[in-house]
């Protein structure tokens, strides 16, 4: 029996006999990969769905739909690893049925992923299944080296059939293979680069539920509406997969696609994968097709990917009116000798400031790819490189990346050609290892500056630089906050890239690398146990430290700025009159030289001096405290031994900073302010937590100091003999403390909600 299945430009014939089987299933997995010690990569909730795993949905879909086997049944079932704990001898088990023909398509496979993608194909080859690998490192592989590589050729001997290229075109023979038995070694499909499969009338990308309901945002699709890149920067794998001419998804297909997605998934938020939407032909339709379905009331958002080279007539303003929220652009480095070495002749640093203002005025955010490593760089270099990118070209994100030769790059094949050394584990080729010889940097020097620059970008003051730009545009800001959260606990408390993590590791006591010993349960349970807490420990810290990111950078109201600036300025005039920053400074010199027991008495007022008056009967309070601290400090000074000269000294200091202050005259005017303030007062002020600084003389609103507090009440318990602690106290500082670190998930929550 011959049927026709009509995908791209001709129609494909496909021989389908008398077959033994009821039911195709089609299981496509998007393999995750190891990590150092050997365990799968995988997450409670994932971030980033794979696309090509629903392009390969797509295209089965397709294949069933039009018949092409006649009745035969097929079914297609999706997994992807980075969120989802793959069965493996469940689906053995599926391949024992006799009315089912089972076949594995290892889709998607990164040269970081292909050792753990190779293991899962040998174990469902020891049980009899056909199993098919696809992805750039075998397309990359056999377009710019040859199929006779090392890594093909044991894919081949195990009989684990290797594709190259797209299968648009090629995907139901493939299938047929499979259904007939006869699946062939190697299916290239890329010879050609100038001719690869015209995807404008090619099947769309098809969801699948199941897996979406892994991730952490079920509304977050991927979607490719083009593929290709003109380009040609020498570390680049795309232009050497998927060309340098520009192939595209019609714009009323791509707008079909995401009316089906909004009305069946719920998807609102789209990553377009396309390498560089700023080069499609067909871009202005393609945002005008967007720009109808917001009209149809299907309000969808999306990000892109573009180059820095100069774009065509309105297309950042199309792009923000179709509804454009974030941007990629490749960067890559901020060193003009470095871009000429790899071929990104488009870049111009100069011109950086320039396009990245052209999308804030546009209200789009912007990431950069930032890649570390390049010829020209050096460990004293790259940290003045990243504080130049923060404080200068100023982007609302970065990922950063070690370079990398990848199999199917230029870098890779003119490396191999001279013999150069790269590190034979493809496990370690995820652009976050030392993989090769830097000329500049040893490998530890390497990652020292990777990581830095991970820590800096996403330290607390740059994270607050960058929202307060944006605290006037509650989308863009709240976009931001939750990249912040993802991007920060992946890079530096998970200790993965974000673009492969998500949220809370997972490890699976007997998913591990051949190589590693497998723990006994006992053994694997602690270490767990261990990790989780430690882990738990890090997210308090995190969380605390996002709270103040929120409350120095929110947006606040008219009302309460004006509120805001008058406390500011008599709470000012008083600090000032009562000289507390000299006081503070003084304190914080003799901190070092005075025993616990006097810290204990005193740091306390140090906490009350950087919090802010609300009312008269605060202010009142205050004052009294500040006339009990002179008989306090020169009972401290009496009782110092002969070793405590130094802090004598101080405690004289500070005696004298407060005799100095007369305040009668002036009491009675503050409290009448006080008065007049509390009328002005926001409704909420008391959810907030506000501090006053004294050294710089502003009111801002933090968290610090009652956290500064509670440290050195911790640090002086831990301090202490156990016969001696107060328990009571203890358990105290401890319900306080869960308060601290629990208090911005509800203020975060209520805050998006309000935005």
């Amino acid at each position: 029996m011959l049927s026709q299945l009509t995908s791209g430009r001709e129609a494909v014939t496909v021989p389908t006999p008398e077959l033994p089987f009821k039911k195709l299933r089609v299981v496509l997995i998007k393999p995750s990969k190891y990590d150092d010690d050997g365990y799968v990569i995988r997450f409670w909730k994932g971030v980033l769905p794979s696309n090509t795993l629903n392009v390969l949905h797509g295209l089965t879909e397709e294949v069933k739909h039009s018949r092409v086997f006649g009745d035969l049944r097929i079914e297609i079932v999706t997994f992807d690893e980075t969120s989802e704990k793959l069965p493996v001898r469940k689906i053995i088990r599926w391949s024992r049925r006799p009315s089912i023909k089972l076949v594995v398509g290892l889709v998607g496979v990164q040269t970081n992923q292909f050792p753990r993608a190779f293991d899962l194909a040998r174990q469902f080859r020891a049980a009899g299944i056909d199993v098919i690998i696809g992805g750039f490192h075998t397309s990359g592989t056999i377009n710019m080296l040859s199929d006779q590589e090392p890594d093909i050729q044991a894919l081949v001997r195990e009989s684990i059939s290797v594709v190259s290229g797209e299968v648009e075109e090629n995907w139901a023979e493939i299938l047929a293979d499979a259904l007939q038995g006869r699946l062939k070694p190697i299916y290239s499909f890329a010879q050609d680069l100038q001719s690869l499969v015209d995807i404008g009338s090619a099947p769309l990308p098809r969801i699948s539920p199941k897996t979406m309901r892994r991730f952490a945002k079920p509304n977050f699709g991927t979607a490719d509406t083009s593929r290709g890149c003109p380009f040609a920067c020498s570390f680049c794998t795309i232009i050497n997969v998927q060309g340098r001419k520009m192939r595209e998804r019609s714009p009323e297909s791509i707008a079909e696609m995401a009316r089906r997605n909004y009305f069946e998934h719920g998807i609102t938020f789209y990553f377009f994968t396309d390498d560089n939407f700023a080069r499609k032909k067909l871009w202005r339709e393609t945002f005008e097709e967007i720009i109808k379905l917001r009209q149809e009331g299907i309000i969808i958002s999306f990000m892109i990917q573009v180059d820095l080279a100069r774009k065509p007539k309105d297309f950042v303003r199309l792009a923000a009116e179709a509804g454009c929220t974030q941007v990629f652009i490749g960067m890559e480095s901020l060193n003009p000798e470095n871009l000429k070495a790899e071929g990104k002749g488009q870049n111009h640093v100069e011109e950086y400031r320039q396009i990245i203002n052209e999308w804030h005025d546009a209200g789009v955010v912007v990431h950069t790819g930032y890649i570390i490593g390049l010829p020209f760089d050096t460990k004293e270099q790259v940290p003045q490189d990243i504080r130049y990118l923060m404080d200068v070209i100023q982007p609302d994100q970065s990922s950063f990346f070690m370079l990398t030769p990848l199999p199917g790059s230029h870098d890779h094949r003119e490396m191999k050609k001279r013999g150069e050394w790269m590190d034979p584990d493809f496990n370690k080729r995820d652009s976050f290892h030392a993989t090769v010889k830097h000329p500049n940097m040893t490998a530890e020097e390497w990652f020292r500056a990777y990581q830095d620059a991970w820590k800096s970008f996403y330290s607390k003051e740059n994270m607050i630089k960058i929202l307060s730009q944006w605290n006037h545009n509650p989308k863009a800001y709240w976009i931001l906050m939750s990249v912040f959260f993802w991007y920060k606990n992946a890079a530096v408390i998970e200790k993965e890239h974000p673009m492969i993590a998500g949220f809370f590791r997972l490890k699976d006591r007997l998913s591990r690398r051949p190589g590693f010993a497998i723990d006994p349960l006992p053994v694997h349970l602690w270490k767990r146990a261990k990790e989780v807490l430690h882990l738990f420990a890090l997210w308090g810290k995190f969380l605390k430290e996002m709270e103040e990111v929120w409350l120095q950078s929110r947006n606040k109201s008219e009302k309460e700025e004006k509120w805001l600036a008058d406390t500011q300025r008599i709470q000012g005039e008083i600090w000032q009159a009562l000289k507390i920053a000299e006081w503070q400074k003084a304190y914080g010199n003799a901190k070092s030289t005075l025993p616990a027991k006097a810290k204990a008495l005193l740091d306390p007022f140090e906490e009350i001096s950087s919090k802010i008056l609300f009312t008269r009967k605060d202010l009142n309070a205050f004052l009294r405290q500040w006339d009990g601290l002179q008989s306090r400090l020169q009972e401290l000074r009496l009782h110092l031994n002969r070793e405590g000269e130094a802090a004598r000294g101080w405690l004289d200091e500070m005696v004298r900073i407060q005799t100095s202050t007369r305040l009668e005259s002036r009491i009675q005017e503050w409290q009448e302010a006080y008065s007049r303030l509390r009328q002005s007062l926001p409704s909420k002020y008391r959810l907030l937590h506000a501090k006053f600084d004294a050294l710089s003389n502003r009111a801002l609103y933090s968290r610090e100091p009652l956290q500064r507090f509670w440290d050195n009440t911790l640090e002086q318990l831990r301090g202490m003999r156990i016969r001696n602690i107060d328990l009571g106290k203890l358990t105290a500082n401890l319900i306080k403390d869960f308060f601290l670190t629990t208090s911005f998930v509800f203020t975060y929550r209520t805050g998006s909600r309000t935005k």
